[in-house]
């Protein structure tokens, strides 16, 4: 006979399953936010472009895209020039050697367009005397889009719409003139028309689609250099005056700032978690960039942050100290941050870094949250057990505060460098991440917020993955949907027969009494079960059964998906019956299902009740 496995109502004071259980995670790591912003050139600024400092498969991770001299290449100076550069470091200086008339410029290939998408290209350019300056969009020979511009001495900002007339996936952008003469050019850029607020309209649906209660922005960058010179007031105010910066080898887009991050988190709804600089910096700086989100334009900050083009707050509520950070020095510091940044906006949440004893200790009277890193997810015991010493640390060292826990960073494998990362974005990750997710819906009490690294490429992390023109979800990417947009607020109690081999969660709605069992089967044979809901007032009727596998049964769990075949692994529906106040049904072999009804009354015991176990 299939096993049996009992569920009911939730307990009367039952913890609620907070949306932000299903937080994603945005830092500046080689080609994530690169992937994500929908400039079409690479190195717009001339700055030059970097290997990544790290590989899943070196051969193909990293594909420049530089610029190249064009034209008559063997009459043309093409340098860099440091003397006066409008973004960054550098600008580049396109000469003509000798009198000689000449066409001559820079070309970037591997450029993607659609037809009739209008791309707006902008640039900054000057001449030591007038000269004509075309620019277009070219396949094999032929023009795609082009304009000129009269350029003189002086930068001056040019810009145009440039509409292909066919669509094409390796065009080239080409910026020439006649010689002879010198041309110099910076701060280019050739935005797609559909962009939103700067990021791929792509990216920024299936963002959306996800459903993410918060969404964090940090990482290593933050607090270590050696991964990257970034400073959170060079990616604010006018792009011009940006500074570009290097971030685990990867050149950042300069118009891909903290502010625009912001507003992309915003858009889809979710809220922002800004994770501010520890190390090397001080509870001024920290106090400073909470007053440029949050305070008033009659602050210093708020007034620059209107100079900046943005007159209202933007009211971030979640702000983590440090990233990563933990030993003395932060345990002694930390309680001055807390309280700068208190002071600069009293309505924030404070979360902090690793939770040490004197963490807790120092942030007792300011933390809200306190923030592990859960990297090795699939082993489920090791991070029940941090949440049980988390937990307990917080009753002994904080008693009576209500202080939760914040997993800003929770994946898998942080690490796992060469062909071994791409487990990353198989089915087998999806299925470990999967049971994390039901783990947490079990310490919904304690656990609230949750980041899974990463939301972008980052070497097989990423669950979207992008390349110039298309991108795809991962089956963790599925996973996480299901989750965030069938799981309900309620946890329900639920009983498994032992050696069943399913990892199970269930949840409901208190509201709609739509109640959702979530089933893993992260083994190679199917398990037929039977669902007791008796408690919840089942009496027959439809259930919708969703279920996340190969669509092509292969047995292994290290499938995944791809440009080519983007939908592999990717969810199906299917109905099944209840008979009586029991649903039967066989789990697919390295499967998630999510089975979803309706329940007759109240998902929530009354006050006086105990769930009936």
């Amino acid at each position: 006979m299939p096993a049996s496995v009992r569920i009911a109502p939730a307990a009367a004071n039952s913890p609620r399953i907070s949306p932000m259980q299903y937080g994603q995670f945005i830092e500046y790591l080689c080609d994530m936010v690169p992937g994500m912003w929908a400039d079409k050139l690479d190195d717009g600024g001339f700055e030059g472009l970097t290997p990544y400092a790290f590989v899943f498969l070196k051969e193909t991770d990293w594909r420049a895209r530089p610029w190249h001299p064009t034209g008559a290449v063997n009459r043309a100076e093409v340098v860099s020039d440091d003397t006066s550069p409008v973004q960054g470091k550098l600008s580049l200086r396109i000469s003509t050697l000798g009198a000689t008339p000449c066409t001559v410029g820079v070309a970037q290939r591997g450029i993607a367009v659609t037809r009739g998408l209008a791309c707006k290209f902008s640039g900054h350019m000057k001449a030591e005397r007038p000269t004509r300056v075309r620019v277009a969009i070219e396949d094999r020979g032929h023009s795609l889009g082009q304009q000129v511009f009269d350029v003189g001495g002086g930068w001056t900002r040019y810009e145009a719409l440039l509409t292909p007339g066919r669509t094409c996936t390796d065009a080239k952008l080409t910026i020439t003139y006649r010689g002879p003469g010198t041309v110099w050019l910076d701060c280019v850029s050739l935005m797609p028309e559909d962009a939103v607020g700067g990021w791929r309209r792509d990216v920024v649906e299936a963002l959306r689609a996800l459903r993410p209660g918060v969404v964090r922005f940090g990482g290593s960058v933050v607090d270590y250099p050696a991964y990257g010179d970034y400073d959170w007031r060079k990616t604010i105010g006018p792009v011009e005056s940006r500074v570009p910066f290097r971030s685990w080898g990867g050149l950042q887009p300069p118009g891909a700032g903290l502010e625009e991050i912001v507003q992309l988190i915003q858009a889809v709804g979710a809220e922002p978690l800004i994770c501010v600089r520890f190390m090397d910096s001080s509870p001024e700086e920290a106090a400073a960039q909470v007053q440029y989100f949050n305070g008033p334009v009659t602050t210093a900050m708020g007034a620059l942050r209107r100079r900046n083009g943005r007159t209202e707050p933007y009211r971030i509520r979640y702000w983590q100290v440090g990233n990563e950070v933990g030993g003395e020095d932060y345990g002694a510091r930390l309680a001055a941050f807390c309280r700068a940044m208190k002071d600069a906006d009293p309505t924030i949440h404070l979360l902090s870094s690793y939770p040490s004893e004197r963490v807790i200790r120092a942030g007792a009277e300011l933390l809200d949250y306190v923030s592990p890193h859960h990297y090795g997810c699939a082993d489920l015991e090791a991070m029940r057990s941090n949440i049980a010493e988390v937990r307990a640390n917080l009753a002994r060292l904080a008693p009576g505060r209500d202080i939760r826990i914040a997993v800003t960073e929770w994946n898998t494998t942080a690490g796992d460098w060469g062909p071994t990362r791409a487990g990353l974005w198989t089915l087998a990750n999806a299925l470990a991440c999967s049971r994390y997710h039901n783990l947490l819906h079990r310490h919904a009490d304690i656990v609230e917020i949750a980041n899974r690294n990463n939301l972008a490429n980052s070497f097989c992390s990423g669950i979207i993955q992008t390349d110039t023109h298309r991108l795809y979800r991962t089956p963790t990417y599925f996973a996480q949907q299901l989750y965030a947009t069938r799981a309900g607020n309620l946890p329900l109690p639920v009983v498994l027969p032992p050696g069943i081999g399913l990892d199970v969660s269930a949840t409901a709605d208190a509201k709609s009494r739509r109640v959702s069992f979530f089933v893993v089967n992260d083994g190679l044979e199917a398990i037929p079960a039977t669902i007791d809901a008796a408690g919840l007032g089942i009496a027959g009727g439809a259930v919708r059964v969703t279920t996340l596998t190969d669509r092509d049964g292969a047995g292994e769990p290290d499938v995944t998906n791809t440009f080519d075949r983007p939908d592999r692994v990717a969810p199906t529906t299917t109905r099944a019956r209840a008979v009586g106040s029991r649903i039967a049904h066989t789990f697919a072999p390295l499967s998630l299902s999510v089975l979803e009804w309706k329940a007759e009354r109240s998902v929530q015991a009354a006050s006086h009740e105990r769930p009936d176990l």
